[in-house]
């Protein structure tokens, strides 16, 4: 019965941290509201009023971070929270998400590109953290509760409950899925929604969309429309991380403030070709569904404008989030697709290009469906699943987020990541230089290819290691064998070759690959030995992947 009640206890919490984390996002939504009509007004006004509102977007916020933040960076909030997810264990200072939410509203609602769920996902998260601290919430229990708290945040503004449960279920890895806070993400999600339909109203945030036929040809269509987005993806997310390593040599030359103008005057410029890039897009998005024709021409310069002005932006000194501009680009991208082909549902392609965008550059499958259906309609879910599918598997490994491991990883490889992680976000420079050859294992133990499993069991008994290598006749690696394949093999068969029972293929590397290098490949293939080769593919060494997060250790202490 005790613990039933500690269930009961707990899972009132979490509806208490759902509708916490609401009451903040939303109001910093009404912040954005009320910053986006001044914003208005002053374009309204006189269209040169962009010049100032774009310094007022990108320097403003970016003083209010370094002023008043104890970790002083600006640009996207969803980097922020996977930040916090994977390296501090759901930890956030409630000062910082309080100082950049702030920062991010500020920069969207006076007109920087950038889109409104990054602060409503920190907002949420930093405020969980802050009640896990109080409540004194401990462990994984922590971590899980904060990226419910960043669901309900995001599900408080956009009205999209089931869009932010699948956000907060797939944004953590590229392929894999947050299983264990699914029932957080719902509890926290479903009383966030309710409390922002009460403030808010609950109408869809794209408004009605009519009932559209879908045939087989609108189905083709979509998958094309996929394969275009997919690569756009890939062309998106190297323009974003091109910017960001560009922002970080302007800066050693001209100093945060010069690089925070020179991405106002950006912005200002874009606004002048294009008034619709600035601020959310939701001009644009509104338009388009309403009926208003756009040339082809206008359309290709918007998407692109919106695309380099949405990089800068988060880059260049302002805040927000990825998550919004990926869906407006995507909905331009589908309106061209249908201006070209002349098609006659552009809503359709705009939502099957919202969808399939934001699953190739946020790695995501089902939630551009939910977010489609929750905003749109139902009528779009299969055309937008399908082109979102093709997308995601044409982007390949792109993401806008380094910060999002491939998977979920065995307690080992989670050690690696964590420390991976750390590395790349405080000494890049170190693990791209530092090479395996300064910490691998030299002259290894082998196996042979001729050994029989009883001689290889006696072998791993005389040894340290649960992992070695075979090798034939001129040292090349033909297999690698783990101690605990040989304790499966049935005593019949202890005379057998370890190239008749259980020899595996090995994951081979040259001796100059980079740390970095090394630690990406373990976490992509999940293999915590990898074994050094020469210029003539012969066995020189071996690293574990205990050896390299003691190398990044090494590495952090000495910066």
């Amino acid at each position: 019965m005790s613990k039933f009640n500690d269930n009961i206890r707990y899972y009132f919490l979490v509806v208490g941290i759902g509708l916490v984390a609401a009451s903040v996002s939303v109001a910093f939504y009404l912040l954005y509201l009320e910053l986006w009509s001044l914003t208005q007004q002053a374009l309204a006004y006189s269209l040169l009023m962009i010049v100032p509102l774009a310094f007022l977007a990108i320097i403003g916020p970016y003083l209010v971070v370094k002023t008043f933040a104890k970790v002083k960076t600006t640009g996207s909030g969803t980097h922020a929270v996977l930040e916090a997810y994977h390296l501090t264990n759901g930890e956030i200072e409630l000062k910082d998400t309080l100082v950049k939410s702030t920062a991010a509203m500020l920069t969207i609602g006076l007109g920087g590109s950038a889109g409104p769920e990054g602060p409503s996902l920190l907002a949420g998260g930093g405020v969980t953290s802050a009640l896990t601290r109080y409540f004194k919430i401990h462990g994984d229990m922590k971590r899980r509760l904060f990226i419910a708290g960043a669901a309900a945040g995001l599900a408080a503004t956009f009205r999209t409950p089931l869009t932010a449960i699948l956000f907060s279920l797939e944004i953590p890895y590229k392929n894999d899925l947050d299983r264990e806070t699914f029932i957080e993400a719902i509890v926290a999600s479903v009383p966030a929604y309710l409390f922002s339909i009460a403030v808010l109203g609950s109408e869809p945030f794209f408004g009605e969309v009519g009932n559209i036929p879908i045939t087989l040809y609108e189905i083709g269509l979509s998958l094309a429309l996929g394969l275009i987005c997919g690569l756009y993806a890939v062309f998106f997310t190297k323009t974003f991380s091109w910017t960001e390593h560009l922002s970080f040599r302007l800066r050693k030359s001209i100093g945060n403030l010069g690089l925070a103008s020179i991405g106002a005057s950006v912005l200002a410029l874009s606004g002048l070709l294009s008034i619709y890039t600035i601020g959310v897009g939701l001009d644009f998005v509104g338009a388009a569904i309403g009926g208003t024709t756009f040339s082809l021409a206008v359309l290709v310069v918007f998407v692109l404008l919106k695309t380099f002005a949405t990089a800068t932006t988060l880059n260049f000194g302002g805040s927000g989030g990825l998550f919004f501009p990926t869906i407006v680009v995507g909905a331009g991208l589908g309106s061209i697709f249908s201006s070209v082909l002349g098609l006659n549902y552009p809503v359709m392609f705009m939502a099957v290009g919202m969808a399939a965008l934001l699953a190739g550059t946020h790695k995501v499958v089902l939630t551009p469906v939910a977010f489609v259906v929750e905003t749109l309609g139902g009528v779009f879910a299969i055309p937008a699943l399908l082109a979102s599918g093709v997308s995601f598997v044409l982007s390949g490994k792109h993401s806008f987020y380094p910060l999002q491991p491939r998977t979920r990883l065995k307690t080992e490889e989670l050690a690696l990541e964590r420390f991976y992680l750390k590395g790349e976000k405080l000494i890049p420079e170190k693990l791209a230089h530092d090479t395996l050859k300064e910490f691998m294992t030299k002259k290894p133990v082998v196996l042979h290819q001729g050994t029989t499993v009883k001689a290889a069991v006696d072998t791993f008994e005389g040894t340290k290691f649960r992992v070695l290598p075979v090798t034939d006749e001129f040292a090349h690696v033909v297999g690698v064998v783990t101690l605990e394949d040989l304790g499966y093999v049935d005593v019949r068969r202890q005379q057998m070759t370890l190239s008749e029972t259980v020899m595996h293929k090995p994951t081979v590397v040259k001796k100059g690959t980079s740390l970095k290098e090394v630690a990406q490949l373990m976490m992509e293939t999940q293999q915590d030995h990898l074994f050094v080769l020469d210029a003539e593919e012969r066995l020189i060494g071996v690293v574990a992947a205990i050896d390299v997060v003691k190398r990044i250790l090494e590495l952090l202490s000495s910066d």
